[in-house]
């Protein structure tokens, strides 16, 4: 295929796509529509069927009259031709061959409408059955539609609560790593301010058993808790006594 062949193609294909996109927006109207379209037609053909059902009444009605009247005109020609009056009798002969002509064409034309009566009447039971279960689905479509969509709005609102939470955590991470490295420089800063004042070899020294003082109250009741061992206490000065 040619470049401008291919270029054509492509074009056509997008102008497919966008009718298709656009036909599936207006999807459920067009539903709406072709039902609505559907019970029209379906309107009409009941009415048909009712001038149908009116017309084969009309016709089985002139078929019992004129069945009738052959009935009713037989029974004279033969009490006419009883009578001897032939005459009376050729007249009604006349007229009975002309109302079996008529019950003829139309029990003919009766024959004929019947079968598309029921026809027809089968037809619109199963188009009214049809429409009833397109109306049922589209129904189920139309409130499927109105599910997705609510699960949509959730799932987007519980996306945009999980970043919401996750950018909170990260700057919550970033919070406590900034306060732990402020502590460690005010303890790096302490223990560099004892090296240069002395109080950190001091705190060395006390911690070696070195110096300092034991004269603390713990230090007193250890040495009197001490088995026998109040001889330490000679290390405090005797109380002096008071001169009168």
């Amino acid at each position: 295929m040619s470049a401008w062949g291919k270029i054509f193609t492509a074009i056509r294909g997008g102008v497919n796509e966008a009718a298709e996109k656009a036909a599936d927006t207006q999807s459920m109207r067009i539903l709406d529509q072709e039902i609505r379209d559907a019970e029209q037609s379906l309107r009409q053909a009941r009415s048909d069927l009712a001038g149908i059902m009116a017309s084969n009444k009309g016709l089985m009605r002139r078929i019992e009259e004129n069945r009738a009247k052959e009935a009713k005109d037989s029974e004279s020609a033969r009490s006419a031709i009883a009578a001897g009056r032939t005459d009376l009798a050729q007249g009604l002969a006349q007229r009975i061959a002309t109302t079996r002509s008529d019950l003829q064409r139309d029990q003919s034309e009766l024959e004929n409408l019947l079968p598309r009566q029921q026809q027809m009447l089968r037809i619109i039971q199963e188009t009214e059955s049809r429409i009833t279960q397109m109306k049922r689905e589209v129904e189920n479509v139309r409130a499927n539609e109105a599910l997705l969509r609510a699960q949509s709005a959730v799932a987007h609102s519980h996306s945009g609560v999980s970043n919401r939470l996750g950018t909170a955590m990260d700057s919550l991470e970033r919070i406590k790593k900034r306060q732990e490295e402020t502590s460690n420089r005010i303890a790096a800063g302490a223990e560099l301010a004892a090296i240069e004042d002395g109080s950190d070899l001091d705190r060395q020294l006390r911690e070696a058993g070195i110096g300092g003082s034991r004269h603390s109250a713990d230090d007193v009741l250890a040495e009197l808790m001490a088995p026998g061992g109040s001889s330490e206490t000679g290390s405090l000065p005797p109380p002096q006594k008071r001169l009168t």
